[in-house]
């Protein structure tokens, strides 16, 4: 048997899809493995999804089932799982982690698979109303607005499946779209099988209306700049993402902030690599982030580790 000199032999970064199957991979392939995951919701965004497409599993999951069975098989493949996550990495000679609670690291490669944040509207007040009527998960609060009138801002796949969950129990579902929608067909189509689903186009969200909660939305038209207000007791964001690097080298970073690396997910720093949404010319499904985990992990087992 090998001798544990180094528990964090391979560092990953996040635990939503990639990482998680990242570390998984690796451990079987003999890397001893620490994962770093600040939140107790495993799965990144993926997490918040009521029904999870595009798996090529039988059957109907929702993203926390899926994160939990791979967290599970995890574990059982012996990662090692610190609820904590990374503060600074340095590359300099040897590479060191730090994590959020001050403790350094010392891993021998590492797999920054940390996702991303979504983006905020950018308007006064928003994070005083997160909780009261500001929502980023349907699946967590639309029960909260059951027979309500809720406002989804975005025309994604993630706006979309926010406002199919929403259509289930609220009154009406009014999406907010700067363009038209960019989501996938099959979404578009279930979307518009809702008669209680209308769309407001070419509009903003320019400020959130209300007191001690949210009781309406200023739209600006963005055409002719023209304003209007929309009542709804619920506000439901998602108008993309950030990528979570802050921690990150900037050498490793590109201007947007994602992390630029080769085909194989290595960065500029042959020891570290990239995998999921912090990754530069990462596709977005789901699949693609799992395969990526694996395909790092794969890389990594072909490094010469001390």
């Amino acid at each position: 048997m090998r001798p544990l000199k180094n528990t964090c032999e391979l560092a990953v970064i996040g635990g939503g899809l990639a990482g998680l199957s990242a570390a998984r991979h690796a451990a079987r392939l003999g890397r001893l493995v620490t994962l770093f995951e600040a939140s107790a919701l495993f799965g990144g965004l993926v997490a918040t999804v009521d029904e999870v497409d595009g798996i090529p599993v039988p059957g109907k999951f929702s993203g926390q089932d899926l994160a939990m069975h791979l967290l599970e098989d995890a574990r059982k493949a012996g990662v090692r799982i610190v609820q904590s996550g990374a503060a600074k990495i340095a590359l300099d000679g040897r590479l060191t982690l730090t994590d959020q609670e001050s403790t350094l690291h010392l891993p021998e490669a590492i797999i920054i698979a940390s996702g991303a944040t979504l983006r905020k509207l950018g308007v006064p007040r928003e994070e005083e109303f997160l909780g009261r009527g500001l929502s980023r998960c349907a699946t967590c609060d639309g029960g909260f607005f059951r027979g309500q009138d809720v406002v989804v801002v975005g025309g994604g796949d993630g706006a979309v499946q926010e406002a199919l969950v929403l259509a289930k129990t609220s009154r009406r579902v009014m999406m907010v779209c700067r363009s038209p929608l960019k989501a996938k067909r099959d979404y578009v189509d279930r979307l518009a099988a809702r008669e209680n689903v209308s769309f407001l186009w070419d509009s903003e969200v320019s400020a959130i209306l209300g007191d001690a909660g949210v009781s309406g939305v200023r739209l600006r038209n963005v055409k002719d700049g023209t304003s209007s207000d929309v009542e709804c007791m619920g506000l439901f964001p998602f108008i993309g993402s950030t990528p979570n690097s802050g921690f990150a080298p900037s050498t490793l970073l590109t201007a947007s902030g994602h992390i630029k690396t080769t085909p194989n997910f290595a960065t500029a720093d042959s020891r570290v690599f990239a995998v999921g949404a912090v990754r530069a010319e990462y596709g977005g499904n789901l699949v693609q982030a799992m395969a990526e985990g694996v395909g790092a992990a794969e890389a990594v087992a072909r490094l010469k580790l001390h």
